[in-house]
């Protein structure tokens, strides 16, 4: 079962379920983009520049969630209902935080976290009435497996 979740910093005991499903993670477009922070020398008199690796990451991972299947405790009664919950959203999703990716593997679950994060964007690319299609993306720092404190 793939389960997102996010903790802001502001409240990490107040974490907010984003995922919740048993689809496979090509189901929910799970996509990843990790970038390496560097700058570049130019070679001034040498034959060649240099990169020096600032030791930072930036990664982003993106995936969508149905409602109606991968969080059923956000099913809607009608669609109005389902419209009202979707534009307050991103408002449960403040400042930064961690999201943790519980991830399905052979061996069970395993879980990730991807540090000093925030939510870089959220849309509603299909509105099927009672079963939006949220499409959450995140960009953040480091992924680890430990568990960040205090949590």
């Amino acid at each position: 079962m793939f389960t997102a979740t996010f903790y802001p910093d502001s409240n990490p005991s107040a974490p907010v379920v984003l995922c919740n499903t048993t689809r496979a993670l090509a189901e929910i477009a799970l996509t990843f983009n990790h970038q390496r922070v560097t700058d570049k020398v130019q070679g001034y008199g040498a034959a060649f520049g240099t990169a020096i690796d600032r030791g930072n990451v930036r990664n982003t991972i993106s995936f969508d969630v149905r409602r109606s299947e991968d969080d059923t405790p956000a099913a809607f009664v009608d669609a109005g209902a389902a419209f009202l919950y979707a534009i307050q959203h991103p408002a449960e999703i403040p400042g930064t935080g961690n999201l943790k990716l519980a991830v399905p593997t052979n061996g069970g679950t395993t879980t990730i976290w991807l540090l000093n994060c925030e939510i870089s964007r959220f849309e509603v690319p299909d509105f099927l009435g009672v079963a939006p299609l949220f499409r959450y993306t995140f960009n953040g720092g480091q992924i680890t497996t430990s568990t960040p404190s205090p949590l």
